[in-house]
């Protein structure tokens, strides 16, 4: 089910892959661009996500003005946002690449960034940061169990004596 939708962009939750996924159609418009990197990062907050999916490949040339926003505004507010990961597919267009490619370069110190030829590729590297991101919390919540249960044995211990 779409979150957002405009006849440029579907802004959409995928589960599976804890991501927020940004689905380019065509060109757009300064007010649909901002609005629709907007909407992405309000589901971003909403679902504390850590994974990004745009799928540039049908997206049309993004304007000097609309790269200079992203820059200024955009992503400072994305890199304080739980984002740790963004898969970005690229565009098909060699000139939509070159107006894209220097907003996929600047990415915050918490976010590791890739670039894809392929959606199943960009998919499969963001269920590996998500089983990853898994088990890392796996492992946190089992050595704080194991010190809870060492610090009662300690505590035990101490009032035996």
């Amino acid at each position: 089910m779409a979150y957002y939708e405009s006849p440029a962009l579907t802004v959409t939750w995928d589960g599976e892959l804890g991501a927020v996924t940004l689905n380019w159609h065509d060109f757009a418009h300064s007010d649909q661009y901002r609005e629709g990197l907007n909407q992405g990062l309000e589901l971003v907050r909403e679902k504390n996500a850590r994974n990004w999916l745009a799928d540039l490949r049908d997206l049309g040339t993004v304007r000097q003005d609309d790269q200079q926003w992203t820059h200024e505004e955009w992503h400072p507010r994305a890199f304080e946002t739980s984002l740790s990961n963004m898969a970005i597919i690229q565009p098909e267009s060699v000139i939509t690449n070159l107006s894209v490619d220097d907003l996929v370069q600047e990415v915050g110190s918490n976010v590791t960034s890739r670039m894809f030829d392929n959606r199943p590729d960009a998919e499969a590297w963001l269920r590996e940061q998500r089983q990853s991101h898994q088990r890392t919390q796996l492992g946190d919540s089992n050595q704080e169990r194991e010190h809870e249960q060492s610090s009662s044995e300690t505590l035990r211990d101490n009032y035996r004596e």
